[in-house]
């Protein structure tokens, strides 16, 4: 059965095929083709994309923007682009001309096998309403953490003056004396249009140089750059290009920063609920990306600084710019100076005891004192501390390691450490060694730990060791004031350094001696700084 099959089978497609006229025959004659389509046009001086539309078989239309100020004559506007359907023809070629000067022009297509269709081109003349000259009348910024609980504001940034260096002339308001000029050049493949922005300095030749003056600055003592905030506009020449769909004008200076925008129109304009910019003349706004700071909220420095949200440039159409007013400009001190690098601290070498002071006192009595300052209690010879000499040298691998000495200076004496008996109602006098008399009196070895970093400890710590038993983990404090126990600041001059030893964890509560030397010395010591003076080589 299988057999009788195929051949039956086989006998019936080999018929069918005698019979059967050439398939291809209709592609080869062109008889199938009736496709009569405009697929896309261009003319000089188009704005945009055309919109082509068929309407029915024999009818279409096409709508387009042409820029008046690229078109010489528009009873001569040439096509440069025409794509026509496959193998149809059209009534204008590619590089003919048309004539918008009267009714609507119109191109007819006809296809292979003869059918038409005629398209009415409705044209309108694009305007660029940006081109012309404009005087900046002003600025506003909105800004701020939680407007939602009142910690948002809209602002003229002049009105904030000692915010900004108005007293130089290159406050915010250095830009409201400059004008800027739009010029045209062409309408890109894309259909946005482009040209050139001149942002001239004004009479005065200056512009804002969008400087945060450092005092006030709330998270640092340096002025800070907002540049990134409010110079949405470039200086000097630029080009600006406008986005339609986008509604959108990007700038683009020199150094080919771009900034994006929009171009603003008369009217109100609600940034917040509440919250109105009145706009009556045009403006160019700049969404600002800040971000929330709760701990500086109702601040300048947040409205400013920290969580600007937009950025406005307030503009009045002029007919002509005065020429006085054509000026280059600048911002003058136009950034931030980086902050002078830390001096490199460099440990090795002879320090001479300069300063010692104590931290004591019982419970809720702790004062600072002076060894020095209170004579009376030691027994005459703490003045040979004043030669001591503490020397660090480095070992072969460098300066964090080496050896240590505290030296007994010229006299070759060090101070006995001995606290007058009488002032502590006593016949003998105390040995406060244990407190005061920690460094090594021989040599011994040290570490530099460089990357220990504490508030009070800003270049690192010094591991000393006094014995195999005893090592002591020393703060390193540098030039500058040091505040300890809530008691007056320390001073460590500059060419100093001061070593920070604690010796107690917490203040005695032993009250019997309350206030008093003894209690501050030697009942209750609880820090001892020696403040050392970095002694210079001779030559």
């Amino acid at each position: 059965m299988k057999r009788n099959f195929f051949f039956i089978a086989f006998g019936i497609v080999a018929l069918l095929s005698a019979c059967a006229k050439d398939p291809w025959a209709a592609v080869s004659e062109g008889s199938w083709n009736n496709d009569h389509k405009i697929l896309d046009i261009k003319f000089a001086g188009q704005a945009g994309l055309a919109t082509v539309k068929d309407i029915d078989e024999t009818t279409g239309t096409i709508t387009l923007q042409l820029v008046g100020n690229l078109i010489d004559d528009f009873s001569k506007v040439k096509i440069e682009t025409l794509d026509l359907s496959y193998h149809a023809t059209s009534s204008v070629a590619r590089g003919e001309t048309l004539d918008f000067t009267g009714a609507a022009p119109t191109i007819t297509v006809t296809s292979e096998t003869g059918k038409s269709r005629t398209y009415t081109i409705d044209m309108t003349e694009f305007t660029e309403t940006l081109i012309g000259k404009y005087a900046i009348s002003g600025s506003r910024v909105w800004g701020g953490t939680g407007p939602e609980w009142g910690g948002g504001a809209l602002m003229d940034p002049v009105s904030k003056s000692w915010c900004w260096y108005a007293d130089t002339g290159f406050g915010p308001a250095a830009e409201y004396d400059d004008y800027l000029e739009f010029t045209f050049e062409e309408v890109m493949a894309d259909g946005n249009s482009t040209g050139k922005c001149y942002h001239y300095g004004g009479v005065d030749g200056k512009h804002w140089n969008c400087l945060f003056l450092a005092a006030m600055n709330k998270e640092g003592d340096t002025d800070i750059d907002l540049h990134k905030f409010y110079r949405q506009i470039p200086v000097g020449e630029s080009t600006w290009i406008r986005n339609y769909t986008e509604n959108t004008i990007s700038f683009i200076d020199s150094k080919g920063t771009v900034t994006k925008g929009q171009f603003l129109d008369p009217g109100d304009y609600t940034v917040y609920e509440g919250k109105t910019l009145t706009v009556e003349n045009n403006a160019f706004g700049f969404n600002l990306s800040g971000v929330d700071d709760w701990t500086n909220i109702y601040s300048d420095y947040d409205k400013f600084v920290k969580r600007p949200r937009i950025f406005f440039v307030l503009v009045t159409p002029v007919d002509e710019i005065p020429a006085a007013s054509k000026t280059e400009g600048t911002e003058g001190k136009n950034s931030v100076e980086p902050p002078a690098p830390a001096p490199v601290f460099d440990l090795p070498g002879d320090w001479k005891v300069k300063e010692q002071w104590v931290y004591g006192g019982a419970e809720g009595a702790i004062t600072k004192d002076q060894t020095t300052a209170k004579s009376w209690c030691w027994n005459g010879n703490y003045v040979k501390e004043k030669d001591n000499i503490l020397t660090f040298t480095p070992s072969e691998e460098g300066g964090l390691s080496g050896k240590v000495l505290y030296g007994p200076g010229e006299d070759g004496a060090y101070w006995d450490y001995m606290y007058v008996g009488k002032k502590a109602g006593v016949a003998v006098n105390i040995d406060c060694s244990q407190w005061y008399g920690w460094l090594p009196h021989t040599e011994t070895t040290y570490t530099f730990n460089p990357e220990d970093i504490t508030d009070q400890s800003p270049c690192g710590t010094v591991t000393i060791k006094i014995s195999n038993l005893v090592t002591y983990n020393v703060p390193i404090l540098l030039p500058g004031s040091y505040e300890f126990l809530g008691k007056s600041a320390l001073v460590v001059a500059d060419g100093c350094m001061a070593l920070a030893l604690p010796l107690a964890d917490a203040p005695s509560k032993d009250h019997s001696y309350e206030w008093t030397d003894y209690d501050r010395f030697v009942n209750s010591p609880l820090l001892y700084v020696m403040v050392f003076e970095k002694q210079v080589p001779s030559e």
